[in-house]
């Protein structure tokens, strides 16, 4: 079955740093400025880093309140920062509460692999979701594109990286808590997961063009042949 122009429609949107901008600044650079100040002023560390977490937490009630649609990723994001500030505050412990964002990559990160084995990986879902979005036609044509081969190939491998790179990314937030002081922990941790997150994005959609690129010469050749 011919896949030329079912494969031709892109993948994932161009990167848009307007789009990310909420991020940068209710994920990256609210909690390292609230730590400054309320450590400045005489607030505990674990205060300081538990009150670090209200912006990102901020952060998902707004997309909520705008888009009046609870996000899957979202939700999960809201329950680990709560779990977590609530255990760091329970177990008085700075280094729990240095890490606590680990145990959200890393169940991310697990979640993708283990869904390798599932019918249809992780990434295809969220792909899904900047591609077709609640729009039934595109969904019809993303769900259909499953049929063929090196497009089930290439989700797979993108849920794989995706998978791997915040695995990474949680053990190393943890080996900064373990060597660096909690100012520097805090500065750099959310600097790393918005490159992260970045880079995986630009990644992505590199590749998925890539391939559905490649897949269209493989078959004007075999045309022409």
């Amino acid at each position: 079955m011919a896949d030329a122009h079912t494969l031709n429609p892109d993948p994932p949107g161009k990167f848009s740093f307007r789009q990310m901008l909420p991020t940068l600044i209710y994920d990256v650079a609210m909690p390292i400025i609230a730590f400054n100040l309320l450590t400045k002023y005489g607030v505990s560390t674990l205060l300081a880093l538990v009150a670090g977490g209200i912006f990102p937490a901020a952060n998902n009630i707004i997309t909520f309140v705008k888009s009046r649609r609870l996000e899957p990723l979202g939700i999960i994001v809201m329950i680990f920062l709560a779990v977590g500030s609530a255990a760091s505050l329970i177990s008085g412990s700075v280094f729990f509460a240095l890490i606590k964002e680990s145990f959200l990559t890393a169940t991310f990160g697990l979640i993708c692999l283990f869904s390798l084995f599932a019918e249809r990986p992780l990434m295809f879902y969220i792909v899904r979701q900047f591609v077709a979005g609640d729009d039934p036609m595109r969904l019809e044509w993303w769900n259909g594109l499953w049929q063929f081969d090196s497009f089930r190939r290439s989700q797979r491998v993108a849920t794989t990286v995706w998978g791997v790179a915040y695995i990474i990314e949680a053990l190393l937030r943890v080996a900064f808590a373990l060597v660096m002081s909690p100012a520097q922990v805090v500065a750099i941790s959310p600097v790393m997961a918005f490159g992260v997150m970045i880079l995986l994005i630009m990644w992505t959609r590199r590749y998925l063009t890539a391939m559905r690129d490649r897949r269209i010469r493989e078959m004007q050749l075999s045309a022409a042949g």
